[in-house]
């Protein structure tokens, strides 16, 4: 797995002089270092970087001057940048090891590794190296679905936005209804062509009126048709939104049963095949528990394109050579946030490490995030304890497993501890 103990960063200006050729210019490089030994040895691994930028600017090359943080650094050959809160070891037997950040262990005994994380918005994120975890959006499952709907209706930004915020399940029908209908002109009300209609026939009226016809039957007439009209449109606004509600639960309540279908055909075909199905605020999470299996297996590849994972998902976990699963709630779901007794965003994003990196740590405003950053986390975690990241849903066997197979005590333990995490078991909001 691809992720540093020790981060730094580094910036440094530079300035190239003027010649006959060439104008003077300037630059400033910023590049971030890594390293699992010490905190030295990423700064001198960040200054390294620079350097290196610093000649490739000096040859005449276009250059990154700054470099940015990303949440999935699957191009930019940068690991993943998190914050390590604690490390375990699941070996393939009945104990577990395991250590924090503040201590050392020998991982010579282990069979599974896993590294807890923060990650960019302040979740606690599990990183595992050979249990495969399968993520998978609705969005993905909808596309499949209702290819359509998602075509005609911008149906894509439609669900990243309803996602975003709300569980994805039928109770939530009525808020994917009001953004659906914000973004589909084939749905949208009569009302305002009423509108239209009325002051129309009232120009009409003006112009008979102004040469000198009798005018008020006709008036009369035309209020109480466009009374008649704009009762009708009402009717049928209210009974396309129905319409439109019974499709929306229709659809969500679909995803459930696809994505069971899916896996039941998979080990029908796959019988030395095993998963654990778990629902998500926003889709799903499938874990094989079958047999331990690297990022990088060919079958992990088929897994992904065959449960439709996120795109995204897949190209970090080839990136860093790992599996994630957050294990706590996104800050915008949760109702502490709505309610104002929590920041949406967690501080100091680009310089969480700074505390102990050569940054200029007489900054009174970096000092002052990072506090804030302890404080947010501090409260963030305690508020997190009321929601959980996914709920189980049930295991899908294969034959021959079902048969013949013991499961590693190495996956046994994992998916103890992963659902523990997670508080499946427990009835809490999801977020």
């Amino acid at each position: 797995m691809l992720i540093p103990k020790y981060w730094a960063q580094y910036k440094q200006r530079f300035e190239l002089r003027e010649t006959p050729n060439k104008p003077s210019k300037q630059a400033t490089i910023k590049r971030y270092g890594w390293s699992d030994i010490s905190q030295s040895e990423a700064l001198s691994h960040a200054k390294a970087r620079v350097d290196d930028a610093h000649k490739r600017w000096q040859a005449g090359e276009d250059i990154l001057r700054r470099e940015r943080r990303e949440e999935y650094n699957a191009s930019n050959g940068i690991p993943i940048r998190e914050q390590i809160i604690s490390e375990h070891f699941f070996p393939n037997s009945d104990f577990l090891i395991s250590k924090t950040s503040n201590n050392s262990l020998s991982k010579k005994s282990s069979n599974t590794h896993l590294i807890v994380t923060r990650n960019s918005y302040g979740a606690q994120v599990a990183n595992v190296d050979n249990i495969a975890i399968i993520d998978v959006d609705a969005i993905d499952l909808f596309a499949q679905l209702y290819p359509e709907d998602y075509a005609n209706f911008g149906m894509e930004w439609f669900w990243k936005d309803a996602l975003s915020s709300k569980v994805f399940d039928s109770d939530s029908s009525d808020y994917y209804l009001k953004l659906w209908a914000r973004n589909d002109s084939k749905r949208s009300s009569m009302k305002p062509q009423v509108i239209g209609f009325i002051i129309a026939s009232i120009v009409i009226a003006s112009v008979i009126t102004w040469l000198g016809l009798s005018w008020i039957w006709l008036i009369a007439f035309m209020v109480v048709i466009m009374s008649y009209l704009w009762q009708q449109a009402s009717k049928k606004e209210k009974a396309i939104k129905q319409e439109n509600k019974q499709k929306m639960i229709t659809m969500v309540e679909s995803i459930n049963p696809y994505m069971t279908d899916l896996l039941n055909k998979r080990v029908a075909s796959h019988t030395n095949e095993q998963f654990r199905l778990y629902k998500t605020p926003a889709g799903f999470r499938i874990i094989a528990t079958h047999d331990i299996i690297s990022p990088s297996d060919s079958v992990v590849e088929e897994w992904f394109a065959y449960f439709h994972a996120d795109a995204n998902y897949v190209r970090l976990c080839q990136s860093q050579q790992c599996f994630r699963a957050r294990l706590s709630a996104k800050p915008w779901r949760m109702n502490e946030v709505e309610n104002n007794n929590l920041a949406r965003d967690i501080p100091a994003k680009d310089f969480w490490f700074a505390e102990d990196s050569g940054i200029d740590e007489t900054d009174a405003q970096h000092r002052k995030e990072l506090a804030a950053r302890q404080q947010w986390i501090a409260d963030y975690d305690n508020y997190a304890k009321n929601y959980r990241a996914c709920h189980y849903v049930e295991s899908i066997v294969g034959k021959e497993v079902a048969n013949n197979s013991k499961p590693q005590a190495s996956i046994e333990d994992f998916v103890h501890w992963h659902d523990s995490a997670c508080q499946v078991n427990k009835g809490l909001e999801m977020a």
